[in-house]
């Protein structure tokens, strides 16, 4: 799980990181990828944007290749949910 979060946080840095189960960082990460690209789009403030962007997305990159979660909080949810008779049938 682990690589799939590295692929998915290469394209949408913060994802990945909500994969692995780093609520409060993914978030962050996402929320700054956002103002990154917002000021890129200013022309006058991508000067600050790019090495935003390119910094986020490093980070997020860092973030998930370091952490030792083997199992995401998603799947750990749904496995808790899942009835006992369900779990008897498999």
């Amino acid at each position: 799980m682990k690589v799939v979060a590295i692929i998915i946080n290469i394209f949408f840095p913060g994802v990945g990181t909500l994969i692995v189960g780093k609520i409060g960082t993914g978030v962050t990460q996402i929320i700054l990828t956002i103002i990154a690209a917002v000021m890129n789009f200013t022309g006058a403030l991508a000067i600050i944007g790019i090495p935003l962007a390119i910094g986020v997305w490093i980070w997020a990159l860092v973030s998930v290749a370091g952490s030792n979660v083997t199992e995401t909080v998603v799947i750990r949810e749904v496995i808790r949910e899942v009835p006992a008779e369900k779990k008897e049938e498999k």
